[in-house]
């Protein structure tokens, strides 16, 4: 069967499960638009007695069919996903946070590469930092299943009677507080993942890093915009730090100590992006620097820009020196021109 006839055969078989186990659900095809290409058809399920809803992927459960499997098989996932996701579903009044003075308390923000999400973009609020773009949620729950978050839209900052920039302020100052940020070494991060005490992990498996990200390691990327935290990951790493984008979740931090530029960095992000992070979790391919002094956050190239800038300006400084104390040096060396004698009848002065 094609896509089409996929998605209303899937609908109905829905609606004739759900119409035993929760009667006066509603069930409706609707297209989910996401950010990080992240947009499908899906079939979206609003049990009678609440005003929030889930919504199943109709697009990857095709794929699976077009992969071989049945389509007895993939109803099975399907009655799967909505069991779950009913049993799980965040116990929030969805009417109660069009209000602002609620909503806010509920607020943080994300990162997302600006380019390939432009057409989202265009209808949402967002922060622009360099080629990245910050964007706003309201954080309904989080548990051991995820995340359940509501994506802020301009119509919903019309709703609410606020500006961009309240909306940005806001985010900035609740956001470390509902998802606070982890800062730890590459020895600890690998440390956890094995299992195993840090002391015991091998000096030479770790590499010289940081990695930073939220405690639920969900669309962490965002914490390197929380107030102070470059300024903290620069006072731990003794100076100026590059930052590379592992991917929406994480962010990698290391010193600026000239033992890599900007473009061997940046090809190293490139790579682990094209073959090993997925089109929904990569952030982009840039790297970016922070300027520990000037508390300067700039992609890499512009970091060169300036200290190549400031290098060309310090040697002009030099060379215009050079040029005065040469004429200087030659003025002292020039003998001088003796004064014209008076003569007898020429008047005194004074």
């Amino acid at each position: 069967m094609d896509f089409k006839e996929f998605v209303n055969k899937l609908e109905q078989d829905l609606k004739d499960f759900l119409s035993d186990t929760s009667p006066g659900a509603q069930v409706r095809q609707t297209p989910v638009e996401k950010l990080q290409a992240g947009s499908y058809t899906g079939i979206s399920i609003t049990p009678a007695d609440t005003n929030a809803g889930m919504n199943i992927n109709a697009d990857q459960l095709y794929a699976q069919m077009q992969e071989g499997r049945s389509y007895e098989g993939v109803l099975a996932m399907a009655l799967s996903q909505v069991e779950h996701g009913m049993r799980d579903m965040p116990a929030v009044d969805i009417q109660s946070i069009t209000n602002y003075e609620t909503a806010r308390n509920l607020l943080c923000f994300e990162v997302v590469g600006t380019e390939q999400n432009a057409d989202m973009l265009a209808n949402i609020p967002h922060t622009d930092m360099e080629n990245m773009s910050m964007v706003y949620r309201l954080q309904l729950d989080s548990n051991a299943q995820g995340t359940s978050t509501i994506l802020i839209t301009n119509a919903m900052i019309e709703q609410y009677g606020i500006t961009k920039d309240q909306l940005h302020a806001d985010a900035m100052e609740n956001a470390p507080e509902i998802r606070p940020a982890s800062f730890k070494t590459m020895a600890e991060v690998m440390a956890e993942m094995m299992g195993m005490p840090v002391e015991m992990m091998p000096q030479d498996m770790a590499p010289p890093m940081y990695v930073a990200t939220n405690e639920d390691k969900v669309q962490g990327a965002a914490v390197m915009f929380y107030p102070d935290f470059m300024d903290q990951a620069a006072k731990e790493l003794g100076g100026d730090v590059f930052v590379l984008p592992s991917s929406v979740h994480e962010v990698l931090i290391l010193p600026d100590d000239g033992n890599m530029s900007v473009e061997e960095l940046r090809d190293m992000v490139t790579t682990i992006n094209a073959t090993e992070v997925s089109a929904q979790d990569r952030l982009t391919d840039s790297v970016y620097h922070y300027d520990a002094g000037a508390r300067i956050f700039e992609l890499g190239e512009k970091f060169e820009e300036r200290q190549e800038q400031k290098e060309n300006a310090k040697e002009e400084r030099s060379s215009v020196l050079k040029d005065l104390k040469d004429k200087k040096q030659d003025m002292d060396l020039k003998p001088k021109s003796p004064g014209r004698p008076k003569s007898k009848d020429e008047p005194a002065i004074g």
